[in-house]
């Protein structure tokens, strides 16, 4: 019987692209004003390689993406001509502003309901490779578990984010089911662990050839009710 159902958030419970997108405009009109340096000495071309300079420094931070985005801009300005105090703390600030316009996002339809509803039936979590967080959305009050691959230190597909809410649950992963969009990172991550999974595929994408298949899949959050009383579930 499923007791815990896991969500990815990241283009499952909200679109994400658009909102990274702007939330990076957002921060680079912050640093033309208080880091002029920044952008009068990195042009476009020199902005887009940084993160690939700090992985090559840095490869484990590809899992922690909160510590890469800051280590990306600190890089860029001490390129730019910054002294390291004041790299160091241009680039937390400037995260800080990144953050906040990261979380303007608008939920997918019957999101927050269709928590409300689960949340009476089973105990609900997230586990998540992004760095958007459900406290500052006000939806922290549905979950028992929040998990994110910047704590646990490695991103799904591994095993130790799924293994993470489990554990904090105290629920097995048989008794378990993920809920996501993405068929490597969710699908193939929870079945490496024993959970179920149901696909979120909203735009009807075509499953890869290369993995097995999802236990389910749901185009609209309003289906995954339906789907749970129809595969023995409790809603």
């Amino acid at each position: 019987m499923i007791q815990l159902l896991t969500f990815d958030l990241d283009n499952t419970l909200w679109e994400t692209e658009s909102v990274v997108q702007a939330a990076e405009k957002i921060l680079l009109n912050w640093l033309d004003q208080q880091a002029p340096l920044f952008t009068r000495n990195l042009d476009s071309d020199a902005r887009r390689a940084l993160r690939q300079q700090v992985l090559a420094m840095d490869p484990e931070l590809r899992h922690r993406v909160t510590d890469l985005r800051i280590a990306v801009l600190r890089h860029g300005l001490l390129q730019a001509g910054h002294p390291e105090a004041e790299a160091e703390a241009l680039a937390l600030q400037g995260f800080a502003v990144f953050l906040d316009a990261r979380h303007a996002v608008e939920l997918f339809p019957h999101a927050e309901s269709l928590l409300a509803e689960l949340s009476k039936h089973y105990a609900l979590a997230t586990i998540s490779n992004g760095n958007a967080d459900v406290r500052r959305l006000g939806l922290d009050k549905y979950f028992q578990a929040i998990v994110s691959a910047d704590e646990v230190g490695i991103s799904k597909p591994a095993p130790e984010p799924f293994m993470a809410a489990l554990e904090r649950v105290g629920v097995e992963p048989g008794n378990a089911l993920h809920i996501g969009d993405h068929p490597s990172d969710d699908v193939h991550g929870a079945r490496s662990v024993g959970m179920a999974s149901l696909w979120f595929n909203r735009l009807n994408a075509p499953w890869p050839e290369e993995l097995s298949p999802a236990d389910g899949e749901v185009k609209c959050l309003s289906e995954i009710q339906p789907w749970l009383k129809a595969n023995g579930g409790k809603s």
